[in-house]
């Protein structure tokens, strides 16, 4: 035989070898290792119930060792998946069991699923612009066409989605989906209003689009309960709600879920091809959740998040004023800034790297052109002490990176 250790593979074999989508999607966002990290939306560490875990770990495996370390089923831990229902029927008044129900390996997971299982190569689906970047390649890996509509400050505009879909129609082509951040929104921080969700329901049922309800951010209310869940509005028919412990426990379990009827439930399983999430994680959440300090534990996390925005936006005000604005979120991560004049999104992002701060520039929330004059900045990692000199320095780099006429 000869040298195996000595193939000769390049990086051009691989580049060769590639599906051509791979070529084409972004990079993903990720932790920054700067001093200070307003890029990444990630939860505060040491709020993390650690210790309450490990004690619902413990049980788990005292429990049913067995069924704790082995496969669990595509469909996920049948005691949570019940938990899961119960909740969202006492939220919206429907009636649900855990046939509703499947769980999986993150928020992330679940909105592949729902593409893997609804969109075929040349297929629509409609996004908000700006939108969660990972719903973006999601999409396009799955060979999706994205249809854009404009976001404002109460999040989808639903003129122009009206107008999208019936360009759709006279093109002789149906929308698949249409995704949607209710809650807070990825990244620019909006909660569409009651009458945009009633107008979105209607308009998704004369279009026969399935609505895809990314709720990652719920729970994370800082200033009261949102409006009505559109799954609430739709009675449940026609939507797919996603949920995620990530945001409310921790993101590192990748415990997430899919909230629809049972025909569409079995229509995702048949296009799962992992034997099921982590049964062993799932098994552990429900011994936690089992204890009653869930509530309590988010109760403390909206105390936590409301004191770093309200920090957060207080600093911008001092130190930003004349260089960006934005609206104060009524819950989740983010501030979405704009720009003032003779700022550019990706020359700032170059310029706080220099003075130690990590923001992501507006354009990677676009599956097209746009976010030039946006950044989004996140305000859930770090202490207020620290959000103070991280936008401190913000502020700096803007007074560098500014371009005057």
């Amino acid at each position: 035989m000869g040298d195996l250790t000595t193939s000769g593979w390049t990086d051009a074999d691989i580049e060769r070898l590639l599906a051509p989508v791979a070529r084409e999607l972004a990079a993903p966002t990720s932790l920054s290792p700067l001093p200070y990290d307003l890029n990444a939306g990630v939860p505060d560490r040491a709020s993390l119930p650690w210790r309450e875990l490990a004690e619902a770990a413990a049980r788990a495996l005292e429990a049913d060792p067995g069924g704790a370390l082995t496969y669990g089923g595509t469909l996920g831990y049948e005691p949570l998946r019940a938990w899961i229902a119960e909740r969202n029927a006492a939220e919206t008044g429907l009636e649900l069991n855990s046939s509703w129900v499947t769980l999986t390996s993150g928020s992330a997971h679940a909105i592949d699923n729902i593409a893997a299982t609804f969109t075929a190569p040349g297929d629509v689906v409609v996004t908000g612009a700006p939108t969660y970047p990972g719903a973006i390649r999601t999409f396009r890996a799955r060979g999706a066409e994205i249809v854009t509509v404009p976001q404002d400050g109460d999040g989808l505009e639903m003129g122009p989605l009206a107008s999208a879909l019936e360009a759709q129609r006279a093109a002789g082509r149906s929308v698949k989906l249409i995704y949607v951040v209710a809650n807070y929104d990825n990244p620019t921080g909006a909660t569409l209003p009651e009458e945009r969700r009633i107008e979105l329901a209607r308009l998704a049922a004369e279009y026969r689009a399935l609505i895809v309800e990314d709720d990652a951010y719920t729970g994370i209310d800082l200033d009261g309960p949102p409006p009505t869940s559109l799954f609430q509005i739709m009675g449940g028919e026609g939507i797919l709600r996603v949920g995620t412990f990530s945001k409310t426990i921790a993101t590192g379990l990748r415990s997430a879920w899919i909230l629809a009827t049972p025909r569409v439930i079995q229509a995702l399983t048949y296009m799962r091809f992992d034997n099921g999430a982590s049964p062993f994680v799932q098994r552990m959440i429900f011994e936690y959740l089992k204890t009653g300090a869930y509530d309590p534990h988010v109760a403390r996390l909206q105390g936590i998040y409301r004191e770093r925005r309200d920090a957060a936006v207080s600093a911008l005000r001092e130190r930003c004023d004349s260089f960006v604005t934005f609206e104060v979120p009524r819950g989740g991560f983010f501030l979405w800034l704009r720009l003032r004049e003779g700022l550019e999104a990706r020359a700032l992002a170059r310029a706080a790297t220099e003075v130690g701060v990590a923001i992501t520039p507006g354009q990677m929330y676009y599956a097209y052109e746009g976010g030039e004059r946006n950044v989004r900045l996140v305000f859930s990692a770090l202490p207020p002490e620290q959000l103070h000199d991280a936008i401190t320095q913000l502020g700096r780099a803007c007074a560098a990176a500014r371009v005057t006429p």
